[in-house]
């Protein structure tokens, strides 16, 4: 009884924690459908008092799903090649770390890695980017990013976590390190594996400073920059900002509730240590 009582104020703490967080969310929404003298009216409505849908209109009119496309070919892209380089990675440091000297050695090198601040690495990035003939390029904003210490550490947890003998009454039936890779390993990850395609797909979506440094050309601008331009030189065009920023989430919002139920189980499994 006392356990009851108790868990009444933590359930309404919850549900007020959870609206105080959404509130944004619900604000952008309801907000994109006010007429633009209404968004700054005194006072402040919460719902719109004349609801239309021409800001969404103006904003699909303007070419905004080719940005959809970019930003759709960037994520989805740089999910793949990022699943497939920190399964191969996280395998690698799992598996092998009794055979091959150094292997935590490496990994250790990895995770200070992140002790570096993505802003310092701008510049070397688009150096690199240029060198490689990738400015205004999508490539150039998929490929300096496809690697995540993230990623590679989830695998790497998860792999530890299966006991070696697996890959061992593998390799005595005669299959290659490519077959116990893809055939045994990487099914037992698929909570790792889906976990990391909400994450990597959500940084390639939002993702702003590399897409904006690398790309000139308006037609290969990404969603994040195509909003970036409805701030003009004569004044900010709200309602369309407020019109793109709905539209942008939509597919993260989709995504999310296709695979939420697999979320803690990646994250749990990640942080196995076997």
């Amino acid at each position: 009884m006392k356990e009851k009582h108790t868990s009444i104020p933590l359930t309404i703490l919850s549900l007020l924690i959870g609206l105080v967080i959404l509130f944004p969310i619900i604000w952008l929404v309801l907000s994109s459908f006010k007429p633009s003298g209404e968004l700054f009216a005194y006072p402040l409505h919460f719902l719109p008092t004349q609801p239309t849908i021409e800001h969404y209109v103006s904003v699909l009119e303007g070419g905004f799903m080719g940005y959809v496309g970019n930003s759709l070919f960037l994520a989805v892209v740089g999910t793949l090649i990022t699943l497939l380089i920190s399964a191969m990675c996280g395998y690698a440091l799992a598996i092998y770390r009794f055979e091959i000297r150094y292997v935590n050695l490496v990994f250790g090198v990895f995770l200070l890695g992140t002790l570096i601040p993505g802003e310092t690495l701008t510049v070397p990035q688009f150096s690199v980017i240029s060198a490689m003939g990738l400015y205004n390029n999508i490539w150039g904003c998929i490929l300096p990013v496809v690697t995540t210490t993230t990623g590679i550490f989830m695998y790497r947890q998860h792999y530890m976590s299966i006991p070696l003998s697996f890959a061992e009454a593998a390799r005595i039936d005669g299959a290659s390190e490519w077959q116990i890779f893809s055939r045994v390993m990487l099914p037992l990850g698929s909570n790792v594996t889906i976990t990391l395609t909400i994450f990597s797909f959500m940084w390639r979506w939002n993702d702003y400073i590399l897409p904006l440094l690398v790309l000139s050309d308006q037609k290969k601008y990404t969603i994040q920059i195509a909003i970036k331009n409805f701030i003009g030189n004569t004044g900010v065009d709200w309602s369309s900002i407020l019109a793109a920023s709905v539209l942008s989430i939509v597919p993260i919002i989709i995504l999310f509730i296709i695979l939420q139920k697999y979320i803690i189980g990646g994250v749990t499994t990640g942080g196995d240590k076997g």
